[in-house]
């Protein structure tokens, strides 16, 4: 949910995710679910049972960061969990129809990143509008969760990121590591979040698996790895 990553390669793209978030919430399987026209494939979160990120068998994927643009205040009760969200974009036929016809009043702030078929946007929800960016799919591009990284902290990561793209032009596998240790979660990041130096403690937060979804000539293939241990999980779509 907090850190996300997208690469062009010659055949498709990989599309990774950190998930930083309580270790309670961490998955432990890939569901399988038919949602309109599509099978669905995700990893659940097995306290809300949506997801953060997720792939079909129809070129589509959709990925879900907490936050817009700045961190907000919570409420105490939203119209629908952003990871049911996040599955429900499978309902519509494509993305125009999603954008459309979907109520996001009453919705938690969010950073969403859509595929469909070529079509890739990006959208912020701030509780008050919609904002809709058509991104390159020949671009490397890269997000963080505005609730836990600063703007600096997206440049700093933004640049190291294109470097070492530029310099190693890494596989699925090379992209998964660099998330797991240059982008895992940092205190240092929170602490800068909250604009203090005073020491964190008790937080409940770590990067608990890192996704990726590759995107090649036969289809898609997808890696799902917790980082508390060694459970490893893979799907693939041709």
């Amino acid at each position: 949910m907090c850190t996300v990553t997208y690469v062009p390669t010659q055949g498709g793209f990989v599309f990774t995710s950190n998930r930083d978030e309580d270790p309670k919430r961490s998955a432990s399987r890939i569901v399988e679910d038919e949602r309109g026209a599509s099978t669905v494939y995700f990893p659940q979160d097995e306290e809300a049972h949506g997801s953060w990120i997720a792939y079909s068998n129809n070129d589509q994927f959709v990925c879900i960061l907490n936050g817009a643009f700045e961190p907000h205040q919570r409420k105490a009760q939203y119209t629908m969990s952003r990871g049911m969200m996040a599955l429900a974009f499978f309902d519509y036929a494509d993305v125009e129809s999603f954008l459309t016809a979907f109520n996001f009043e009453g919705m938690e702030p969010f950073t969403m990143i859509l595929y469909h078929q070529g079509d890739f946007r990006e959208l912020k929800w701030d509780e008050s509008d919609l904002h809709v960016r058509k991104l390159s799919t020949a671009a490397v591009h890269l997000w963080s969760s505005a609730t836990l990284y600063t703007h600096d902290w997206w440049v700093d990561r933004s640049v190291g990121f294109q470097e070492f793209v530029s310099r190693q032009t890494p596989d699925q596998v090379g992209i998964m590591h660099y998330h797991k240790t240059a982008l895992a979660f940092s205190i240092k990041a929170l602490q800068e979040r909250l604009n203090t130096t005073a020491p964190l403690t008790n937080v409940p937060v770590k990067t608990t698996s890192v996704s990726s979804i590759e995107k090649n000539d036969k289809g898609y293939a997808f890696q799902f790895h917790r980082t508390d241990d060694r459970l490893k999980l893979s799907t693939t779509t041709y």
